[in-house]
């Protein structure tokens, strides 16, 4: 019986482990890269923002527009030339208040012209809240330039600077 022993050059052997080092470091990236890819915002993201806004509002559910809205979220509100800036806290209280009153209560939104850099967005916003309180219809409407900021898997309202309207009939 005869054994054969096959030695390689060290020199050999550092390049096969070298290349499959190499090999695992690159399978390893292209595994991840996709997820860094679902990090930037999508116009569905967008646009399924608008649907989850206005069915969380609509549903008067103060926990589902709380989870839309960034924790250092600034809204700057302008009306008749004086303007407020709202944290999320004051925007969420303001909303409460507008539901509490209404026997009647609508939000709509629409969200155009966006434009999408990486995990940041930029939409021009139309939301309209119809309250109906002792039979009176108020109607706010806001136009709006909004800020959204990937978070997670989700997108959520950063900034808005905002210009309210109110009609009542």
């Amino acid at each position: 019986m005869s054994i054969t022993l096959n030695f390689q050059p060290i020199d050999k052997i550092r390049k096969q482990v070298k290349s499959k080092l190499w090999l695992g470091l690159v399978m390893a990236t292209s595994l991840t890269v996709p997820t860094l890819a679902n990090a930037e915002i999508t116009q569905r993201d967008i646009d399924n923002y608008g649907t989850a806004m206005a069915a969380a509002a609509n549903a008067k559910s103060i926990s589902r527009v709380a989870s839309l809205v960034a924790d250092d979220a600034l809204i700057s509100v302008s009306r008749k030339g004086k303007t407020t800036t709202l944290n999320k806290s004051n925007y969420l209280n303001l909303l409460q208040n507008n539901w509490s009153k209404a026997t009647r209560y609508g939000y709509d939104i629409q969200l155009n012209n966006v434009v999408i850099s990486g995990n940041r967005a930029k939409a021009d916003a139309i939301t309209t809240e119809v309250i109906v309180e002792n039979n009176v219809t108020t109607r706010l409407v806001t136009t709006s330039r909004i800020t959204f900021a990937e978070s997670g898997n989700s997108v959520l309202l950063s900034r808005a600077i905002s210009q309210l309207v109110i009609e009542k009939h």
